[in-house]
Parts: C-alpha cells; structure tokens; sequence
C-alpha cells in the first residue's frame, strides 16, 4: 500500500470510530438531527448526542454501513506486532485469540481464575495451576457425573476446552479450540457414553466449535452433546459415567 492509500485508509478509519467509545462501529449505526454517527451500543446509553447535544433520529447510516462491511480494520494489538486486517465479522473473533494479545484463562468460568496472559504462555500456566484437568492427549475419559466439569486437552499442538453442564433436566458437553471458528473447524469431536453392561451406546460427533462463542450458546444452539439426565442416569455405574471424548481431524 503507498503512503496517500495508506492515508486515506487511516481516515477513514478514524471517521468509522465512535466518539463515545472509540471503538469501531458496526451496523446499525445511528445519526443525530445534526449528521452524527454513534454505535447502537452507545446510542441505547446516551438520549442526546455528547457533543451537539442534539436529539437522534429513528433513521440509520446505511451509506456508513456499507463502507463499514467493506473495509478491513486492523486488530487491535497492531501495536504489539499483530499485522493482519479483517472484515468487521470477523476481527472480534480473531481478537478473542490473538497471539499478541490477552487472553483470560479458561477456568474463570468455574474456579475464578485470575490469569490473563499470551495464548502461548496458556498452556503452562495450565500445567502448573490446574494439574488436574489438564491433559496432553486427544481422548478424555469423563467418570464424573457432576456440573460445571472442565478439562484443557493439549494435542495437534493446539488447546482445547471441554466443558461439561448438567443444567434443566440435561447433559451438556460441549468442546472449543482456543482460537477462531474458521481453525476449529479443522477438528471434530466424538462423543461416547457407554452403559455397564456393554452393549448399550450413544455416540454423536460434532465439529469442534472457535474460543469467542461462549458455552451457553453452543448448548443453546444444539452444537454439542444434548442428552435428556433421565436417559443418562441409565447410563450410571453408581454415580459415575463412562463418557469418552475423542479428538480428531476433520
């Protein structure tokens, strides 16, 4: 890129931001009687545009709204050496699990863990705080019968995250790759629960789903393992499962 587009795509840029939060904007994205633009988030904060103080209409920048579509934006820890740009789909994603930046350890979901560090640091710290539920394998076998279950695998040189609900009746487990949803989707996930006597099986396989999707949305949306706690409870060896989880390339 020369130095007058490089310029010109910094301005614009900087005219996508929001003056309130300074984060780029995304549809929709509203106006002021004076010609203001504001995010949606913003706008369901303020009555009255910061700045102008005027009031806002019920119309959108649709004009904004495509170019917003259109341009690539930088990540936002370009400074720290991140150079890749990305569609506005796609860069909160990326963000999510980007090696220049921070990321929150995985147990602070079910433990409160504190930890915020570089992906790369992820697996150690793992390691040495939470020895127990990590494992450098590619099949888990899961015994435990209990809520808010969560294993760290290590295998493919990548980390995944399994985590395991009994919530409303059902069995959830669900299993993420700490990075984007275009990487996970490399891998698959085969679920096993095998009854005592042998015979009896459920097997489901499931592509593995990116870190940004929370573990609420993959049970909500059915992206996972869903089994009714009655037909499971058939499955019990006293208060034990015998779940397996096998991890693989598509």
């Amino acid at each position: 890129m020369d130095d007058m587009s490089r310029a010109l795509d910094e301005a614009l840029l900087k005219d996508l931001e929001c003056p309130v939060c300074m984060e780029y904007m995304v549809p929709p994205i509203k106006l002021c009687t004076n010609g203001h633009n504001i995010c949606s988030r913003c706008r369901g904060r303020v009555q009255h545009f910061p700045t102008c103080t005027a009031e806002f209409l019920g119309t959108r920048n649709v004009v904004l709204e495509n170019i917003a579509r259109r341009q690539k934006y930088p990540c936002a820890n370009r400074q720290k050496g991140c150079l890749e740009l990305f569609s506005i789909e796609h860069i909160a994603e990326h963000q999510a699990v980007c090696v220049y930046g921070n990321i929150k350890c995985p147990f602070q979901i079910n433990w409160n863990c504190s930890w915020k560090g570089f992906k790369s640091d992820l697996k150690e710290h793992a390691k040495t705080a939470h020895p127990g539920c990590f494992f450098e394998e590619s099949t888990l076998r899961s015994s435990l019968f209990s809520d808010r279950i969560l294993t760290i695998l290590s295998c493919f040189g990548e980390l995944f995250v399994h985590y395991k609900r009994i919530q409303n009746g059902r069995l959830y487990c669900a299993v993420q790759l700490i990075g984007t949803s275009s990487e996970a989707s490399k891998y698959k996930c085969e679920f096993t629960l095998r009854a005592a006597n042998g015979i009896e099986q459920i097997s489901k396989t499931f592509l593995v789903q990116g870190y940004s999707e929370d573990f609420e949305s993959s049970f909500n949306s059915g992206k996972c393992l869903r089994l009714d706690e009655v037909t499971v409870r058939n499955f019990l060896e006293g208060n034990n499962l015998n779940l397996t989880i096998a991890l693989s390339t598509v």
